[in-house]
């Protein structure tokens, strides 16, 4: 199966849950003897990611990249000012910091994200049509790419497979960029299928867009199992609580804080961590600031994952208090080291894990009271921990990616995948 798709990132640069999926995806991919021709905003190159191969297309050519033999990934770079979790705001900084300090530069970019976006999805079905030999069908994750995924398969004519890892209604509260959710509506109704990342974002995508059952399907996130995990050295004897993730409403930090303080209150000795950056950082040290937690809280801004890693050992307990989670991989990143985890109802992740517990999101007393059971109970934090971590290493990127797979064959019409299984 050959397969042309449209990320927003891939790592070495990632910012949040979609670039780890993306490669996971891919490498299950690969390894099931797919070939992949991923196009990448320019800026999210994949050179340095770890165990792949790639050959990158720097610029468009009047025919397809020369392809090496025995090479199933490639990539093509669009050179594009957009990017994960942006905002019209942040695009119009950016764009008119260019045109002051480099205006031969400007007139490569769209003037406002909109602009960027078609403009984006133009060039996308340029590298369509010319590698139009190469796949059989189209794969486009989030809304950045919805649009090049729709010009692909208007060029080619090829079957489109939109991803939803999260919808504007998730990452807003239900309340957004009206441009955004016309995107997400106009694209899942064009699809030919719809693969979301839970049981939870596909009723969502049911429910707010109407897309009826014999177009959508579930594929969860995953996780591979690591050869061997750090010991890290950890001499601290303070229990240490964790939050990690971008800190938007949609995360639920509020939340976070207002439980910390009761925790707080019955346990002197404890500390909390909160890893990441987000438009509600300021807002939620403020908060700490009035509680008179200072003391008890670090934050780190964003961390890279082997220094995340180090926080997850060395953490009693990590809690995702999420409004709306379409899955959380950062859950399974913590309980693959053996950490309890505390997450909300609404979290897609509780779906695939069941040694977790769960809370209501915004009811902070229950948080609390979770978060002190395990802090104060060590049998059950043993259980979460190490129940949890067995879960953890059963899944794989593979599943996911023969669960893609079997899409992308109803879609083209040959026999089922083969197992999974190595």
């Amino acid at each position: 199966m050959r397969i042309l798709m449209f990320g927003w990132e891939f790592p070495p640069r990632v910012s949040g849950g979609l670039g780890v999926a993306c490669e996971g995806l891919v490498r299950g991919l690969l390894e099931l003897d797919a070939r992949v021709t991923l196009v990448l905003p320019f800026r999210a190159s994949a050179k340095s990611a770890r165990g792949l191969r790639v050959v990158s297309a720097p610029s468009l050519t009047e025919r397809p990249a020369k392809r090496e033999r025995g090479v199933r990934l490639h990539v093509r770079r669009l050179r594009t000012l957009l990017a994960p979790y942006q905002t019209e705001e942040l695009y119009l900084e950016e764009w008119r910091e260019i045109a002051q300090t480099r205006p031969e530069e400007a007139p490569l970019y769209g003037p406002n994200l909109p602009r960027e976006v078609i403009r984006f999805s133009a060039e996308a079905g340029r590298i369509a049509w010319r590698e139009r030999a190469g796949f059989d069908v189209i794969h486009a994750h989030d809304w950045l790419t919805y649009l090049a995924g729709i010009e692909a398969r208007r060029v080619t004519g090829k079957p489109l497979v939109l991803h939803v890892h999260a919808t504007e209604y998730d990452r807003t509260d239900g309340e957004g960029n009206p441009f955004v959710s016309g995107i997400e509506r106009a694209g899942l109704a064009a699809a030919d299928r719809v693969v979301a990342v839970s049981g939870y974002t596909a009723d969502v995508v049911a429910r707010r867009y109407g897309v009826p059952p014999e177009r959508l399907r579930v594929v969860h996130n995953a996780i591979d199992a690591r050869a061997t995990i750090p010991a890290w050295s950890v001499e601290e004897e303070e229990p240490l609580v964790l939050f990690a993730g971008r800190i938007t409403s949609q995360k639920g930090p509020e939340y976070f804080v207002e439980a910390a303080a009761r925790v707080a209150a019955e346990m002197p000795s404890v500390k909390f961590a909160v890893a990441g950056s987000g438009d509600r950082l300021r807002a939620m040290m403020e908060r700490v600031a009035a509680l008179g937690l200072s003391e008890r809280f670090l934050f780190t801004g964003f961390l890279p994952p082997e220094q995340l890693d180090r926080l997850y050992a060395r953490a009693d307990l990590y809690v995702m208090p999420s409004v709306s989670e379409p899955f959380g991989l950062t859950a399974l990143e913590a309980l693959q080291h053996g950490t309890p985890v505390i997450v909300s109802k609404t979290a897609g992740v509780g779906e695939v894990v069941r040694n977790v517990l769960r809370v209501d999101f915004g009811d902070v007393e229950g948080l609390a009271s979770h978060m002190l059971s395990v802090l104060l109970y060590p049998p059950l934090s043993g259980t979460l921990g190490a129940r949890g971590r067995e879960e953890v290493a059963r899944l794989s990127w593979r599943e996911s990616a023969w669960r893609c797979l079997t899409v992308y064959r109803e879609l083209v019409g040959q026999s089922e995948p083969t197992s999974p299984a190595p």
